[in-house]
């Protein structure tokens, strides 16, 4: 029996507020594929409008084939943002099992709501950023299929923001040949680069506006889009700073206070 979207999301709601984590959905029942998972994202975003949120961009997830392979999803998968996700709103306190990842962050300048190519991008986009982003999984242990992990918006719970660095003619090849480098309290954890974005960060744009066609949606102009992570997730702990130094663009820094 297939679980209704409107429950489905008052169930996961339920968990955030109470910091619980549950067993997948698609373990119990039928039907919990793509459509389905957007469906309940679909009322989580109504409901969040409702409390008072902005849709502020959208995320990408599981953008490398080691991520695809390890959390047994194989396709990119997309989310939303909200201001109250951006650090600072976020109380971190609140988070069950929190994780943290460099991404390369994007900004629009333009609307999006069809498809583009990969030459297209540097066309609606005005502006990028080295970014880390605040998972938190409502699934037990991080495990999840494709309907589920979509129904818990892509994992998202924050975000922070380097600085905005302007695109030019020479953006697209020059942020594939840029180093960067994950710490955590100054210790390297990974030593990447935006190229572990699919191949190319920009790629995920395309994703992006292929997906927001086939809805009928449109991301406004001065939206952020979050590529997807350049290495693994780092469980976050009280007290930790996090930073991404990525070469050119500069870095972006979290100092976590779990209260």
């Amino acid at each position: 029996m297939t679980l209704d979207p409107t429950e489905a999301a008052s169930l996961l709601a339920a968990a955030c507020r109470d910091r619980r984590t549950l067993d997948r959905f698609s373990d119990t029942h039928e039907g919990i594929d793509e459509a389905w998972g957007h469906a309940v994202q679909d009322v989580d975003r109504a409901r969040r409008h409702s409390a008072g949120e902005r849709l502020v961009g959208a995320k990408l997830g599981l953008t490398s084939e080691a991520k695809q392979r390890a959390m047994g999803v194989r396709q990119p998968i997309v989310g939303f943002l909200t201001d109250a996700m951006t650090v600072g709103q976020l109380d971190l306190a609140t988070l069950a099992q929190p994780r943290v990842e460099p991404e390369i962050a994007f900004r629009l300048g333009v609307d999006l709501d069809r498809a583009i190519t990969a030459e297209e991008v540097w066309e609606v986009v005005d502006a990028v950023a080295p970014a880390l982003e605040i998972l938190d999984s409502r699934w037990t242990g991080y495990r999840f299929r494709l309907g589920d992990v979509l129904a818990d918006n892509t994992s998202a719970a924050g975000f922070v923001v380097g600085e905005w660095q302007p695109v030019d003619a020479s953006t697209a090849d020059a942020l594939l040949a840029r180093a960067a480098t994950f710490a955590v309290d100054d210790v390297v954890v990974a030593t990447t680069s935006p190229a572990a974005i699919l191949g190319d960060p920009a790629l995920a744009v395309v994703h992006l506006a292929r997906h927001l066609e086939r809805r009928g949606e449109t991301l406004p102009a001065g939206s952020i889009v979050l590529a997807g992570a350049m290495s693994d997730a780092v469980p976050m702990e009280r007290g930790a700073v996090f930073e991404l130094a990525v070469e050119g663009l500069g870095t972006a820094r979290l100092a976590v206070d779990l209260g």
